[in-house]
């Protein structure tokens, strides 16, 4: 499992955060890196539950819609945090989404199963490594100059 890669690459967005400039009409470096934080709680870590959820009670695999953030009011949530506040907040979540992922047992983590609309069938290694695209992709655009 790559949790220490999951940790890392919050640590490797905070540094291009911090050296990022601010660009007209796009989100602040803060801004992108807290929008992380909440990737990690509304999307990431519930659809892991979700998926616990239908293993455990034999319920169907669950479905994920594609979800996109409200541009607007994520903006509006985070224009006035330091990128190290930002960074702070995003390590939170992923520590917390790393220790759920560890708490999972040996059964849950081999069995446990989402399908997603773009990504398709989705166990615990597709989720981590969905994680770490979107993490990546927001670190390139970044450091895009």
């Amino acid at each position: 499992m790559l949790y220490v890669e999951l940790v890392m690459s919050v640590d490797r967005i905070g540094d291009a955060a911090r050296i990022a400039p601010v660009r007209e009409g796009e989100w602040p470096p803060a801004v992108v890196v807290a929008h992380l934080a909440d990737v990690d709680e509304a999307v990431w870590h519930a659809r892991i539950d979700l998926m616990v959820e239908a293993l455990e009670t034999g319920a169907p695999e669950p479905y994920f819609d594609n979800w996109e953030p409200d541009p607007v009011a994520t903006y509006e949530r985070y224009r006035d945090w330091s990128v190290d506040d930002a960074v702070a907040r995003a390590m939170a979540t992923r520590i917390a989404f790393v220790t759920r992922l560890r708490g999972l047992t040996p059964e849950q983590y081999a069995g446990i199963r989402g399908r997603h609309e773009v990504f398709g069938e989705m166990d615990v290694q597709a989720v981590v490594m969905a994680v770490l695209a979107h993490d990546e992709e927001h670190r390139a655009s970044l450091l895009l100059t």
